[in-house]
Protein backbone atom coordinates (compact mmCIF):
# COMPACT_ATOMS: atom_id res chain seq x y z
CA UNK A 1 0.00 0.00 0.00
CA UNK A 2 2.55 2.49 0.93
CA UNK A 3 4.06 1.65 -2.31
CA UNK A 4 1.54 2.61 -4.27
CA UNK A 5 0.76 5.85 -2.52
CA UNK A 6 4.60 6.68 -3.71
CA UNK A 7 3.58 5.87 -7.00
CA UNK A 8 0.67 7.59 -7.24
CA UNK A 9 2.25 10.66 -5.57
CA UNK A 10 5.20 10.71 -7.80
CA UNK A 11 2.40 10.44 -10.49
CA UNK A 12 0.01 13.22 -9.60
CA UNK A 13 3.22 15.61 -8.58
CA UNK A 14 4.53 14.94 -12.10
CA UNK A 15 5.20 16.30 -15.82
CA UNK A 16 3.79 12.52 -17.19
CA UNK A 17 0.42 13.81 -15.35
CA UNK A 18 0.49 17.27 -17.01
CA UNK A 19 1.25 15.72 -20.46
CA UNK A 20 -1.92 13.64 -19.47
CA UNK A 21 -4.04 16.57 -19.26
CA UNK A 22 -2.90 17.80 -22.33
CA UNK A 23 -3.66 15.03 -24.28
CA UNK A 24 -7.10 14.53 -22.79
CA UNK A 25 -7.21 18.75 -24.07
CA UNK A 26 -6.03 17.40 -27.53
CA UNK A 27 -8.48 14.56 -27.71
CA UNK A 28 -11.23 17.05 -26.58
CA UNK A 29 -10.16 19.59 -29.57
CA UNK A 30 -10.02 17.26 -31.92
CA UNK A 31 -13.51 15.60 -30.99
CA UNK A 32 -15.68 19.25 -30.29
CA UNK A 33 -14.40 19.57 -34.10
CA UNK A 34 -16.56 16.84 -35.47
CA UNK A 35 -19.48 18.35 -33.18
CA UNK A 36 -20.43 21.72 -31.86
CA UNK A 37 -16.93 23.43 -32.54
CA UNK A 38 -17.63 22.42 -36.38
CA UNK A 39 -17.97 25.68 -38.28
CA UNK A 40 -15.12 27.41 -35.89
CA UNK A 41 -12.79 24.56 -36.89
CA UNK A 42 -10.56 26.80 -39.19
CA UNK A 43 -9.72 29.05 -37.30
CA UNK A 44 -8.94 26.98 -34.49
CA UNK A 45 -7.08 25.10 -36.49
CA UNK A 46 -5.07 28.07 -38.53
CA UNK A 47 -4.58 29.16 -34.37
CA UNK A 48 -2.94 25.80 -33.51
CA UNK A 49 -0.99 25.95 -37.09
CA UNK A 50 0.30 29.30 -36.60
CA UNK A 51 1.45 28.91 -32.76
CA UNK A 52 3.21 25.56 -33.98
CA UNK A 53 4.73 27.02 -36.10
CA UNK A 54 6.07 29.99 -34.18
CA UNK A 55 7.65 27.78 -31.36
CA UNK A 56 9.12 25.64 -33.92
CA UNK A 57 11.18 28.48 -35.91
CA UNK A 58 11.90 29.52 -31.98
CA UNK A 59 13.47 26.11 -31.06
CA UNK A 60 15.18 25.67 -34.45
CA UNK A 61 16.97 28.90 -33.80
CA UNK A 62 17.43 28.38 -29.91
CA UNK A 63 21.52 28.14 -29.33
CA UNK A 64 20.95 24.38 -27.96
CA UNK A 65 21.52 21.00 -27.68
CA UNK A 66 20.33 19.39 -31.44
CA UNK A 67 18.47 16.19 -29.62
CA UNK A 68 16.15 18.65 -27.70
CA UNK A 69 15.33 20.35 -30.37
CA UNK A 70 14.62 17.51 -33.05
CA UNK A 71 12.38 16.45 -29.99
CA UNK A 72 10.55 19.24 -29.53
CA UNK A 73 9.98 19.76 -32.89
CA UNK A 74 8.64 16.33 -33.46
CA UNK A 75 6.52 16.61 -30.49
CA UNK A 76 5.14 20.19 -31.58
CA UNK A 77 4.28 19.00 -34.95
CA UNK A 78 2.52 15.57 -34.13
CA UNK A 79 0.25 17.23 -31.57
CA UNK A 80 -0.30 20.65 -31.97
CA UNK A 81 -2.14 21.45 -29.05
CA UNK A 82 -0.39 18.99 -26.56
CA UNK A 83 3.06 19.72 -27.79
CA UNK A 84 2.40 23.71 -27.86
CA UNK A 85 0.95 23.66 -24.40
CA UNK A 86 3.60 21.04 -22.63
CA UNK A 87 6.81 23.40 -24.53
CA UNK A 88 4.85 26.78 -22.87
CA UNK A 89 4.25 24.67 -19.60
CA UNK A 90 8.12 23.36 -19.18
CA UNK A 91 9.66 26.64 -20.56
CA UNK A 92 7.79 29.51 -19.26
CA UNK A 93 8.50 28.11 -15.84
CA UNK A 94 9.00 31.01 -13.88
CA UNK A 95 9.94 29.28 -10.49
CA UNK A 96 13.02 27.03 -12.06
CA UNK A 97 14.61 30.84 -13.15
CA UNK A 98 14.19 32.62 -10.56
CA UNK A 99 16.37 29.76 -9.12
CA UNK A 100 19.04 29.92 -11.32
CA UNK A 101 19.26 33.62 -10.82
CA UNK A 102 19.23 32.84 -6.95
CA UNK A 103 22.21 30.05 -7.61
CA UNK A 104 24.13 32.50 -9.68
CA UNK A 105 24.06 34.96 -7.10
CA UNK A 106 25.41 32.86 -4.72
CA UNK A 107 28.13 31.46 -7.08
CA UNK A 108 29.66 35.06 -7.25
CA UNK A 109 29.55 35.22 -3.65
CA UNK A 110 31.41 31.96 -2.68
CA UNK A 111 33.72 32.34 -5.52
CA UNK A 112 35.55 34.84 -3.56
CA UNK A 113 36.59 32.82 -1.41
CA UNK A 114 37.90 30.38 -3.94
CA UNK A 115 41.36 31.42 -4.72
CA UNK A 116 43.39 29.27 -7.20
CA UNK A 117 46.98 28.60 -5.50
CA UNK A 118 49.40 29.05 -8.19
CA UNK A 119 51.94 26.99 -7.67
CA UNK A 120 49.19 24.28 -7.92
CA UNK A 121 48.08 24.76 -10.89
CA UNK A 122 51.75 25.49 -11.97
CA UNK A 123 52.63 22.53 -10.98
CA UNK A 124 49.70 20.49 -12.77
CA UNK A 125 50.42 22.24 -15.97
CA UNK A 126 53.89 21.14 -15.80
CA UNK A 127 52.94 17.31 -15.30
CA UNK A 128 49.56 17.55 -17.09
CA UNK A 129 48.96 20.64 -19.28
CA UNK A 130 45.47 18.92 -20.84
CA UNK A 131 44.37 18.09 -17.22
CA UNK A 132 45.37 21.72 -16.35
CA UNK A 133 43.27 23.66 -19.11
CA UNK A 134 40.27 20.76 -18.14
CA UNK A 135 41.27 22.24 -14.39
CA UNK A 136 40.60 26.03 -15.10
CA UNK A 137 37.64 25.39 -17.18
CA UNK A 138 35.79 23.71 -14.13
CA UNK A 139 37.49 26.83 -12.22
CA UNK A 140 35.65 28.67 -14.42
CA UNK A 141 32.23 27.33 -14.86
CA UNK A 142 31.36 25.57 -11.85
CA UNK A 143 33.47 27.80 -9.51
CA UNK A 144 36.42 25.58 -7.54
CA UNK A 145 40.48 25.61 -8.42
CA UNK A 146 42.33 22.82 -8.40
CA UNK A 147 43.75 21.58 -4.78
CA UNK A 148 46.53 19.77 -3.27
CA UNK A 149 46.97 18.83 0.16
CA UNK A 150 43.88 16.17 0.42
CA UNK A 151 43.64 12.72 1.65
CA UNK A 152 41.17 10.71 -0.54
CA UNK A 153 39.47 7.74 0.49
CA UNK A 154 37.80 5.39 -1.99
CA UNK A 155 34.29 3.11 -0.69
CA UNK A 156 33.34 0.76 -3.55
CA UNK A 157 30.10 0.18 -1.15
CA UNK A 158 27.38 2.09 0.47
CA UNK A 159 28.32 -0.38 3.48
CA UNK A 160 31.73 1.06 3.50
CA UNK A 161 30.75 4.68 3.30
CA UNK A 162 28.31 4.80 5.49
CA UNK A 163 30.16 3.52 8.53
CA UNK A 164 32.94 6.01 7.54
CA UNK A 165 30.49 8.50 7.59
CA UNK A 166 28.78 7.74 10.89
CA UNK A 167 32.31 8.15 12.68
CA UNK A 168 32.86 12.04 11.34
CA UNK A 169 29.85 13.12 12.21
CA UNK A 170 30.65 11.50 15.73
CA UNK A 171 33.81 13.89 15.48
CA UNK A 172 32.24 16.68 14.08
CA UNK A 173 33.09 20.08 16.40
CA UNK A 174 31.91 23.04 14.22
CA UNK A 175 28.78 22.41 11.71
CA UNK A 176 27.93 19.42 9.88
CA UNK A 177 25.85 20.22 6.45
CA UNK A 178 24.23 17.54 4.67
CA UNK A 179 22.90 17.60 0.96
CA UNK A 180 20.95 14.43 -0.86
CA UNK A 181 18.62 14.24 -3.35
CA UNK A 182 16.98 10.77 -1.10
CA UNK A 183 16.11 10.87 2.26
CA UNK A 184 13.95 8.07 3.67
CA UNK A 185 12.59 9.11 6.92
CA UNK A 186 11.11 5.47 7.89
CA UNK A 187 14.38 4.02 6.79
CA UNK A 188 17.24 2.09 9.58
CA UNK A 189 19.87 4.36 7.94
CA UNK A 190 18.19 7.42 8.51
CA UNK A 191 17.05 6.79 11.64
CA UNK A 192 21.21 6.23 12.97
CA UNK A 193 22.11 9.64 11.32
CA UNK A 194 19.61 11.29 12.58
CA UNK A 195 20.50 10.67 15.96
CA UNK A 196 24.18 11.15 15.74
CA UNK A 197 22.75 14.36 14.28
CA UNK A 198 20.70 15.63 17.17
CA UNK A 199 23.70 14.59 19.88
CA UNK A 200 25.86 17.03 17.87
CA UNK A 201 23.16 19.95 17.54
CA UNK A 202 22.63 18.95 21.48
CA UNK A 203 26.50 19.65 21.60
CA UNK A 204 26.20 23.66 20.06
CA UNK A 205 27.45 21.83 16.38
CA UNK A 206 25.38 23.94 13.72
CA UNK A 207 23.73 21.41 11.50
CA UNK A 208 22.16 22.06 8.05
CA UNK A 209 20.13 19.61 5.85
CA UNK A 210 18.75 20.13 2.55
CA UNK A 211 16.92 17.57 0.77
CA UNK A 212 15.08 17.46 -2.96
CA UNK A 213 11.58 18.22 -2.86
CA UNK A 214 10.88 15.18 -5.39
CA UNK A 215 13.71 13.25 -4.81
CA UNK A 216 12.30 13.09 -1.09
CA UNK A 217 9.37 14.66 -0.93
CA UNK A 218 7.40 11.05 -0.84
CA UNK A 219 9.68 10.00 1.81
CA UNK A 220 9.30 12.31 4.32
CA UNK A 221 6.30 14.14 6.22
CA UNK A 222 5.44 17.04 4.32
CA UNK A 223 6.11 19.07 7.94
CA UNK A 224 9.79 17.27 7.97
CA UNK A 225 11.55 20.49 8.63
CA UNK A 226 9.64 21.69 11.44
CA UNK A 227 10.17 18.57 13.25
CA UNK A 228 14.25 18.89 12.60
CA UNK A 229 13.95 22.41 13.66
CA UNK A 230 12.79 21.16 17.29
CA UNK A 231 16.02 19.16 17.65
CA UNK A 232 17.90 21.83 16.91
CA UNK A 233 18.68 21.62 12.97
CA UNK A 234 18.34 23.49 10.36
CA UNK A 235 16.36 22.19 7.29
CA UNK A 236 15.66 23.34 4.03
CA UNK A 237 13.24 21.56 1.06
CA UNK A 238 15.08 22.53 -2.52
CA UNK A 239 12.05 23.31 -5.11
CA UNK A 240 8.98 21.98 -3.46
CA UNK A 241 6.64 20.09 -6.08
CA UNK A 242 2.75 21.68 -6.38
CA UNK A 243 0.83 19.81 -9.13
CA UNK A 244 0.86 21.58 -12.31
CA UNK A 245 2.71 24.34 -10.72
CA UNK A 246 6.32 22.95 -10.76
CA UNK A 247 7.94 19.82 -12.43
CA UNK A 248 8.85 16.55 -11.56
CA UNK A 249 11.57 15.46 -13.08
CA UNK A 250 13.08 19.08 -14.69
CA UNK A 251 15.77 20.44 -12.64
CA UNK A 252 16.05 18.61 -9.71
CA UNK A 253 18.57 18.36 -6.70
CA UNK A 254 20.83 15.56 -7.61
CA UNK A 255 23.82 16.48 -5.51
CA UNK A 256 24.89 14.09 -2.66
CA UNK A 257 27.09 16.03 -0.52
CA UNK A 258 28.02 15.83 2.80
CA UNK A 259 30.45 18.76 4.58
CA UNK A 260 31.69 18.43 8.26
CA UNK A 261 33.88 21.00 9.53
CA UNK A 262 34.62 22.35 6.39
CA UNK A 263 37.99 19.95 6.37
CA UNK A 264 36.20 16.64 5.67
CA UNK A 265 33.73 16.24 2.60
CA UNK A 266 31.81 13.06 1.18
CA UNK A 267 30.02 12.69 -2.84
CA UNK A 268 29.10 10.06 -4.59
CA UNK A 269 26.32 7.73 -5.86
CA UNK A 270 24.81 7.10 -2.51
CA UNK A 271 21.43 8.25 -0.81
CA UNK A 272 20.55 7.99 2.55
CA UNK A 273 17.93 5.19 2.06
CA UNK A 274 18.68 1.72 3.42
CA UNK A 275 18.92 0.15 -0.42
CA UNK A 276 21.87 2.13 -0.69
CA UNK A 277 23.46 0.24 2.23
CA UNK A 278 21.82 -3.33 0.97
CA UNK A 279 19.67 -3.33 4.41
CA UNK A 280 17.13 -3.80 2.39
CA UNK A 281 16.75 -5.49 -1.44
CA UNK A 282 15.60 -3.70 -4.44
CA UNK A 283 16.62 -4.74 -8.09
CA UNK A 284 18.74 -7.55 -6.27
CA UNK A 285 22.42 -6.39 -4.78
CA UNK A 286 22.76 -2.58 -4.94
CA UNK A 287 26.25 -1.83 -5.83
CA UNK A 288 27.42 1.86 -5.22
CA UNK A 289 30.26 4.14 -4.55
CA UNK A 290 31.02 7.27 -2.74
CA UNK A 291 34.24 8.96 -2.15
CA UNK A 292 35.74 10.79 1.09
CA UNK A 293 38.16 13.87 1.05
CA UNK A 294 40.28 15.45 3.98
CA UNK A 295 41.94 18.61 3.62
CA UNK A 296 41.78 21.68 0.95
CA UNK A 297 39.38 19.76 -1.40
CA UNK A 298 36.53 20.07 1.03
CA UNK A 299 36.76 23.71 1.10
CA UNK A 300 35.07 23.08 -2.19
CA UNK A 301 32.13 21.18 -1.82
CA UNK A 302 31.48 23.55 1.42
CA UNK A 303 31.16 26.12 -1.20
CA UNK A 304 28.53 24.12 -3.49
CA UNK A 305 26.43 23.09 -0.56
CA UNK A 306 26.05 27.09 0.47
CA UNK A 307 24.84 27.89 -3.14
CA UNK A 308 22.29 25.02 -2.95
CA UNK A 309 21.43 26.17 0.42
CA UNK A 310 20.77 29.67 -0.01
CA UNK A 311 19.39 29.63 -3.32
CA UNK A 312 16.02 30.47 -2.13
CA UNK A 313 17.51 33.50 0.41
CA UNK A 314 16.27 36.31 -0.72
CA UNK A 315 19.26 38.64 0.53
CA UNK A 316 21.63 35.57 0.07
CA UNK A 317 23.63 36.13 3.16
CA UNK A 318 25.30 33.51 4.84
CA UNK A 319 29.53 33.53 6.40
CA UNK A 320 30.39 32.40 3.38
CA UNK A 321 34.14 33.32 4.24
CA UNK A 322 33.96 31.72 7.66
CA UNK A 323 32.75 28.05 6.07
CA UNK A 324 34.55 27.62 3.10
CA UNK A 325 38.10 29.46 4.99
CA UNK A 326 37.97 26.52 7.56
CA UNK A 327 39.99 23.65 5.22
CA UNK A 328 42.60 25.90 5.38
CA UNK A 329 42.62 25.91 9.12
CA UNK A 330 43.21 22.52 9.28
CA UNK A 331 46.74 22.59 8.77
CA UNK A 332 48.50 20.33 5.71
CA UNK A 333 46.83 17.02 5.59
CA UNK A 334 49.22 14.14 3.27
CA UNK A 335 47.62 13.26 0.58
CA UNK A 336 48.81 12.85 -3.13
CA UNK A 337 47.41 14.28 -6.87
CA UNK A 338 44.83 16.93 -7.54
CA UNK A 339 41.22 17.50 -6.79
CA UNK A 340 38.68 19.89 -8.03
CA UNK A 341 35.22 19.34 -6.60
CA UNK A 342 32.57 20.79 -9.12
CA UNK A 343 29.33 21.36 -9.61
CA UNK A 344 26.79 21.35 -12.88
CA UNK A 345 24.02 24.17 -13.09
CA UNK A 346 21.42 23.09 -15.57
CA UNK A 347 20.82 26.79 -17.08
CA UNK A 348 23.86 28.14 -17.82
CA UNK A 349 24.29 26.12 -20.93
CA UNK A 350 27.30 25.08 -19.70
CA UNK A 351 27.26 21.22 -19.42
CA UNK A 352 30.09 20.81 -16.98
CA UNK A 353 29.82 17.02 -16.22
CA UNK A 354 29.09 15.87 -20.25
CA UNK A 355 32.17 17.87 -20.89
CA UNK A 356 34.82 16.24 -17.93
CA UNK A 357 33.31 13.05 -18.91
CA UNK A 358 34.54 13.69 -22.45
CA UNK A 359 37.68 15.06 -21.48
CA UNK A 360 38.20 11.93 -19.79
CA UNK A 361 38.10 10.28 -23.42
CA UNK A 362 39.49 12.66 -25.43
CA UNK A 363 42.61 12.64 -23.62
CA UNK A 364 43.03 8.71 -22.52
CA UNK A 365 45.94 6.33 -24.21
CA UNK A 366 45.04 3.48 -22.35
CA UNK A 367 41.92 2.85 -21.24
CA UNK A 368 38.38 4.02 -19.99
CA UNK A 369 36.66 2.14 -17.51
CA UNK A 370 32.68 3.98 -17.37
CA UNK A 371 30.14 2.97 -14.64
CA UNK A 372 26.51 4.20 -14.63
CA UNK A 373 23.37 3.32 -14.09
CA UNK A 374 21.42 4.87 -17.53
CA UNK A 375 23.00 5.28 -20.63
CA UNK A 376 20.82 7.74 -22.93
CA UNK A 377 23.65 9.75 -24.54
CA UNK A 378 23.78 12.35 -27.68
CA UNK A 379 25.66 12.16 -30.77
CA UNK A 380 28.44 14.31 -29.11
CA UNK A 381 28.69 11.77 -26.18
CA UNK A 382 28.42 9.16 -28.76
CA UNK A 383 30.89 10.43 -31.11
CA UNK A 384 33.71 11.03 -28.03
CA UNK A 385 33.17 7.51 -27.42
CA UNK A 386 33.58 5.96 -30.72
CA UNK A 387 36.46 8.05 -31.42
CA UNK A 388 38.36 6.88 -28.17
CA UNK A 389 37.88 3.24 -29.17
CA UNK A 390 38.79 4.11 -32.86
CA UNK A 391 42.25 5.00 -31.02
CA UNK A 392 42.78 1.86 -29.64
CA UNK A 393 41.71 3.24 -26.32
CA UNK A 394 40.15 -0.16 -24.06
CA UNK A 395 36.49 1.63 -23.70
CA UNK A 396 34.79 0.01 -20.97
CA UNK A 397 30.97 0.63 -20.27
CA UNK A 398 29.68 -1.38 -16.85
CA UNK A 399 25.96 -1.22 -16.31
CA UNK A 400 23.20 -2.63 -14.31
CA UNK A 401 21.51 -6.22 -15.39
CA UNK A 402 18.50 -5.61 -12.92
CA UNK A 403 17.14 -1.68 -13.65
CA UNK A 404 15.02 0.63 -11.01
CA UNK A 405 13.44 2.06 -14.07
CA UNK A 406 12.62 -0.78 -17.22
CA UNK A 407 11.99 1.90 -19.27
CA UNK A 408 15.78 3.40 -19.07
CA UNK A 409 16.90 -0.09 -19.16
CA UNK A 410 15.01 -0.74 -22.57
CA UNK A 411 15.96 2.95 -23.98
CA UNK A 412 19.94 2.31 -23.10
CA UNK A 413 19.21 -1.08 -24.98
CA UNK A 414 18.83 0.79 -27.99
CA UNK A 415 22.29 2.62 -27.89
CA UNK A 416 23.89 -1.11 -27.38
CA UNK A 417 24.75 -1.44 -31.18
CA UNK A 418 25.88 0.92 -32.64
CA UNK A 419 28.55 1.36 -29.17
CA UNK A 420 29.73 -2.82 -29.38
CA UNK A 421 30.01 -2.19 -33.37
CA UNK A 422 31.96 0.92 -32.88
CA UNK A 423 34.75 -1.41 -30.86
CA UNK A 424 33.26 -0.38 -27.10
CA UNK A 425 33.14 -3.70 -24.98
CA UNK A 426 29.67 -3.25 -22.50
CA UNK A 427 29.21 -5.13 -19.38
CA UNK A 428 25.98 -5.72 -17.43
CA UNK A 429 26.60 -6.03 -13.14
CA UNK A 430 24.25 -8.95 -12.81
CA UNK A 431 23.58 -9.85 -8.91
CA UNK A 432 21.67 -6.75 -8.97
CA UNK A 433 21.48 -2.59 -9.78
CA UNK A 434 24.48 -0.98 -10.15
CA UNK A 435 24.51 3.20 -9.34
CA UNK A 436 27.92 4.06 -9.37
CA UNK A 437 28.37 7.26 -11.52
CA UNK A 438 32.86 7.41 -12.25
CA UNK A 439 34.77 7.45 -15.27
CA UNK A 440 38.49 6.17 -14.83
CA UNK A 441 41.51 7.22 -17.06
CA UNK A 442 44.71 5.12 -17.70
CA UNK A 443 44.61 5.23 -13.57
CA UNK A 444 45.84 8.60 -13.75
CA UNK A 445 42.86 10.74 -13.82
CA UNK A 446 39.27 9.53 -12.55
CA UNK A 447 35.53 11.73 -11.75
CA UNK A 448 33.24 10.26 -9.07
CA UNK A 449 30.06 11.67 -8.28
CA UNK A 450 26.83 12.17 -9.21
CA UNK A 451 26.58 12.49 -12.85
CA UNK A 452 24.98 9.67 -14.78
CA UNK A 453 25.29 9.33 -18.37
CA UNK A 454 22.49 10.76 -19.50
CA UNK A 455 20.17 13.81 -20.94
CA UNK A 456 19.21 14.14 -16.80
CA UNK A 457 22.45 14.43 -15.01
CA UNK A 458 23.99 16.25 -18.00
CA UNK A 459 21.50 18.72 -19.14
CA UNK A 460 18.74 19.31 -16.76
CA UNK A 461 19.91 18.57 -13.09
CA UNK A 462 21.71 20.27 -10.38
CA UNK A 463 24.70 17.44 -10.24
CA UNK A 464 28.27 17.65 -8.48
CA UNK A 465 31.81 15.18 -8.54
CA UNK A 466 35.02 15.50 -8.13
CA UNK A 467 37.96 15.69 -11.29
CA UNK A 468 40.97 13.62 -9.72
CA UNK A 469 45.10 13.39 -11.43
CA UNK A 470 47.01 11.38 -10.11
CA UNK A 471 45.65 10.65 -6.59
CA UNK A 472 47.01 7.49 -5.37
CA UNK A 473 43.69 5.82 -4.11
CA UNK A 474 42.57 5.74 -7.82
CA UNK A 475 44.38 2.58 -8.30
CA UNK A 476 41.87 1.48 -6.15
CA UNK A 477 38.85 2.74 -8.18
CA UNK A 478 40.24 0.73 -11.26
CA UNK A 479 41.01 -2.22 -8.84
CA UNK A 480 37.36 -2.10 -8.25
CA UNK A 481 35.95 -1.35 -11.52
CA UNK A 482 38.05 -5.02 -12.43
CA UNK A 483 36.66 -6.76 -9.68
CA UNK A 484 33.03 -5.88 -10.32
CA UNK A 485 33.79 -7.17 -13.74
CA UNK A 486 34.29 -10.08 -12.85
CA UNK A 487 30.44 -10.16 -11.74
CA UNK A 488 29.30 -8.48 -15.14
CA UNK A 489 28.48 -9.92 -18.26
CA UNK A 490 29.64 -8.88 -21.47
CA UNK A 491 26.87 -7.79 -24.09
CA UNK A 492 27.90 -9.38 -27.66
CA UNK A 493 26.78 -7.88 -30.88
CA UNK A 494 23.87 -11.05 -30.87
CA UNK A 495 22.97 -10.63 -27.50
CA UNK A 496 21.97 -6.67 -29.05
CA UNK A 497 19.83 -8.51 -31.95
CA UNK A 498 18.36 -10.80 -29.68
CA UNK A 499 16.93 -9.05 -26.94
CA UNK A 500 13.21 -9.48 -26.75
CA UNK A 501 11.22 -7.23 -29.72
CA UNK A 502 8.84 -5.39 -26.86
CA UNK A 503 11.92 -4.18 -25.65
CA UNK A 504 13.37 -2.98 -28.49
CA UNK A 505 10.22 -1.82 -30.10
CA UNK A 506 9.41 0.75 -26.83
CA UNK A 507 13.04 1.44 -26.37
CA UNK A 508 13.12 2.69 -29.91
CA UNK A 509 9.71 4.76 -29.48
CA UNK A 510 11.23 6.40 -26.51
CA UNK A 511 14.50 7.35 -28.31
CA UNK A 512 12.43 10.00 -29.83
CA UNK A 513 11.83 11.26 -26.22
CA UNK A 514 15.07 10.25 -24.43
CA UNK A 515 15.73 14.36 -24.33
CA UNK A 516 12.73 14.60 -21.99
CA UNK A 517 12.69 11.68 -19.90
Amino acid sequence: MAELLKRLYKLVYSNKFFAFLMMLIQMFIFVSVYTWLSSYYFYLHSAMVILSVLLVIHEFNKSSVPEFKMTWIFIIMAAPVFGALLYIYLHLDVRTKDLNRSYIRNQHETRRYLEQNEETIEKLRATHPNAAAMANYLKKYSGSPVYENTKTDYFSTGEEAFEALKRDLLSAQSFIFLEFFIINQKHSLWHEILEILKQKAKEGVEVRISYDGMGSGPLVPKDYPHTLREYGIRCRVFSPVMPLLSTYQNNRDHRKICVIDGKIAYTGGVNIADEYANRIVRFGYWKDNAVRFEGDAAAGFTALFLEIWNIETPDGFDNYEAYISAARSAGQVQGGGYIVPFGDNPFDNYPVGKRAYIDNLSNAHEHVYIATPYLVIDNEMYEALSFASQKGVDVKIMMPHIPDKPYAFWLAHTYYTELVEAGIEIYEFMPGFLHAKMSLVDGRRAIVGTVNHDYRSMYLHYECGAYMIDVPEIKDMEQDFLDTLKKCKKITYEDCLNFPLYQRVVGKVARLFAPLI
